[in-house]
């Protein structure tokens, strides 16, 4: 092969290269979303909910989604991404959830400020332990928690509860956060039907 072919050759090889880098896919954004009807008008003297922190753990303090390989194996797709941070996503579709959930109650997400949290009458606080899905689109949410009335202490102790819901389809991102608004909801269930007890 001539000096020339070699050239030619090497030309298109490093423009097929630069071809392939540039034609990567483009980054998708997610978000959670809220089950259900949206909340109706709450009086002036309604209880009023402070729901969180809710600690999460470091592997999903990130933009991209997490999901779980096999064994101990962690994945992170660099093209699937939260559109807002996953723990404040958290702490507002259940806050809302729980607000639709129940009438007469008004429920705060954290994190919120000092005025607000001088009106609290109720705090739910907890850590998340895993937020997730595995490669077969089976969405796990565990997590502690406990709820307290401001002024007198613990009403609902501590408990550890788990969540599982199915996405239509393991490798679609969009079924994945479905299926988290799910387990979402579950979770949303347990807590109002818990204040609703206590506020009998």
């Amino acid at each position: 092969m001539s000096v020339t072919a070699r050239l030619i050759t090497l030309c298109i090889l490093v423009s097929l290269m630069l071809v392939a880098c540039g034609s990567s896919p483009p980054v998708r954004y997610y978000t959670l979303s809220t089950v259900g009807s949206a909340p109706g008008q709450d009086a002036d003297d309604a209880i009023m909910i402070g729901l969180g922190p809710l600690g999460m753990p470091e592997y999903l303090n990130r933009s991209q989604i997490v999901t779980r390989g096999a064994g101990a194996e962690m994945l992170v797709d660099e093209f699937s991404r939260w559109a807002e941070p996953l723990g404040l996503s958290l702490h507002r579709i259940v806050s809302t959830n729980v607000d639709n959930l129940l009438d007469g109650v008004v429920v705060v997400a954290f994190p919120y400020g000092s005025v607000i949290r001088s009106q609290v009458d109720y705090r739910l606080l907890g850590d998340v332990s895993r937020f997730d899905a595995d490669r077969s689109g089976r969405v796990v949410l565990e997590l502690q928690w406990v709820m307290s009335e401001v002024s007198s202490g613990i009403v609902v102790p501590p408990r550890r509860s788990r969540y599982e819901a199915q996405a239509a389809r393991a490798d679609d991102p969009a079924a994945v956060a479905e299926a988290m608004n799910e387990a979402l909801l579950r979770f949303s269930r347990d807590i109002a039907d818990e204040l609703a007890a206590v506020l009998q």
